[in-house]
């Protein structure tokens, strides 16, 4: 598939119904540009409950669906797709679903023997877990099924706790408690199989919430990141282990803390992670002589059915 071949419209579909509406937009509008610079017919669509009836009065051949969160990045969309006969980019069904739910992936990977940090589950209904059974302060809660840090605090007293599993639960019927690990925050992005150069999240104050994410200015990033050889080949080789176990090898950003004496931890697996030409997983393909327009088409041309033995 490429800008000369016959790969008919496509339709990136951006927007959606979750929490991170406005995140998805950005991207969804800057891969749009990317592929019409590339030569594709393509056409954004903003999703909603309407999209098969879109995606028909619009003739779609092929979809690009740049939904972050609920709805767009767990399984839903993808699910519907495969229902229309609809060959698509980004993860099947099943990566998306499971990488959605952060509590099952990580402890698959645990599982698999990759590292992870500590924590526990609260479930909406359930009781305040007792002191005891936490990890030391300071704590991370988030829930186990948002995106953008959305929902997410830093815990750094006791009793702090109680209201951030409370604001964390309006979100999701699940949150994770799990221990803060040592800097710097990384993450690697895995494009075809192939682990990119690490890049290093530094926010200038504080730590890496929604606003150090979105607002101008507040972080930098380092592409490659500024660590040693050996904890960057370990960080890829863990990355793109996560990426494999997750069924994520076409494309993902696997984020992992440094974690200081302890060695680097897994927090998270993103298979529709931003993508503007500022964002992580460019940022790393750029690092690696792959431009935003190319990454972008790259992504195209991995699209297709996986459901059973349904082909594109």
């Amino acid at each position: 598939m490429s800008s000369s071949d016959p790969v008919g419209r496509v339709g990136v579909l951006l927007g959606g119904l979750s929490s991170e509406r406005s995140v998805s937009f950005k991207s969804g509008h800057a891969v749009a540009e990317a592929l019409r610079s590339r030569g594709f017919d393509v056409v954004e669509i903003d999703v909603g409950r309407d999209i098969d009836q879109r995606l028909r009065a619009e003739g779609i051949d092929v979809a690009f669906p740049v939904l972050h969160g609920k709805w767009g990045e767990d399984g839903c969309i993808q699910g519907l797709l495969e229902s229309m006969g609809i060959p698509y980019a980004g993860p099947s069904v099943f990566a998306a679903a499971l990488t959605m739910d952060k509590e099952t992936t990580l402890r698959l990977l645990e599982g698999a023997g990759l590292p992870v940090p500590q924590g526990v589950v609260v479930r909406r209904g359930e009781a305040l877990p007792e002191p005891g059974d936490l990890p030391a302060l300071p704590l991370i809660v988030k829930p186990v099924r948002e995106g953008s840090s959305y929902g997410v605090t830093r815990v750094l007293r006791l009793e702090q706790l109680a209201p951030a599993i409370v604001a964390g639960l309006e979100l999701d019927d699940r949150v994770l408690v799990e221990e803060c690990l040592d800097g710097p925050e990384l993450t690697v992005g895995v494009l075809g199989g192939v682990a990119l150069p690490v890049v290093e999240i530094a926010p200038k104050e504080g730590w890496f919430d929604f606003d150090a994410k979105y607002t101008k200015g507040m972080t930098e990033y380092f592409a490659p990141a500024r660590i040693d050889e050996a904890l960057a080949t370990e960080v890829q080789r863990i990355g793109l282990e996560a990426a494999r176990l997750t069924s994520c090898l076409d494309s993902c950003r696997v984020d992992i803390m440094a974690g200081g004496d302890r060695g680097p931890r897994i927090l998270e697996v993103n298979t529709i992670p931003g993508m503007t030409g500022t964002s992580l997983l460019p940022m790393a393909a750029a690092a690696a002589g792959v431009p935003f327009e190319e990454l972008c088409e790259r992504l195209l041309r991995l699209a297709g059915l996986r459901n059973g033995d349904a082909q594109s």
